[in-house]
């Protein structure tokens, strides 16, 4: 009698919002704004005695600092291939000028930009999706006793959402993240997922 494959629970965790100016593009690295957070809808959604891996900007680090003290993680460590895209010469932008050199550019109904525009000295979605994917293949091929939180940004969870689904660039750049939403997903043993559909489970996304 075959056993059930194993599988191992893994949670997407996009920071708290961010000190910016009004109709600008954030800086590269700013701190959560000064506000007295609910995490509660949050923490209820997530589990203790998970392994944490945390994007090593400031917002992620605050944000995993807010949620600690409720979950008690077996482990926690910085990852810097889970860090947010970088725009490069845009941060602290005004938007409306970026726009304005974009204008002869192809356009997105639901984005700033489209997954190929790639900002001066940055990354672009393209690139952070080839990133995670990479990412996402090496954290498949390990084997895992514990839950998984990954506390990481936007764009990460777009692109991991990408990888699990299997879609188009163009349409998962443009899906709504809410800050301290939480992409849930389950990953099955690999050496068990011969089968159609991937080893990789989309649960569900969620706002806090």
């Amino acid at each position: 009698m075959s056993t059930h494959p194993r599988i191992t629970e893994f949670y997407f965790v996009r920071h708290g919002p961010v000190q910016k100016r009004q109709g600008h593009l954030p800086p590269y690295d700013p701190p959560l704004i000064d506000d007295d957070f609910d995490v509660t809808g949050l923490v209820e959604s997530l589990p203790s005695n998970a392994d944490w891996h945390i994007s090593p900007l400031h917002r992620t680090k605050a944000t995993a600092n807010l949620l600690q003290p409720h979950l008690s993680p077996a482990s926690s460590s910085f990852d810097e291939r889970v860090i947010e895209m970088s725009f490069g010469d845009w941060h602290d932008k005004a938007v409306a000028d970026i726009w304005a050199g974009l204008a002869a550019e192809p356009k997105h109904n639901w984005s700033f930009i489209m997954p190929d525009t790639h900002p001066a000295n940055g990354e672009s979605f393209s690139e952070q999706c080839d990133r995670i994917s990479a990412w996402l293949d090496d954290m498949a091929a390990r084997e895992f006793d514990k839950p998984q939180i990954i506390i990481t940004h936007a764009g990460v969870i777009r692109a991991a959402m990408l990888h699990m689904m299997n879609m188009d660039p163009v349409h998962a750049i443009g899906i709504p993240i809410a800050h301290f939403g939480c992409l849930s997903a389950t990953l099955m043993e690999p050496d068990r997922a011969i089968d159609a559909g991937g080893a990789w489970q989309f649960r569900g996304l969620s706002s806090r």
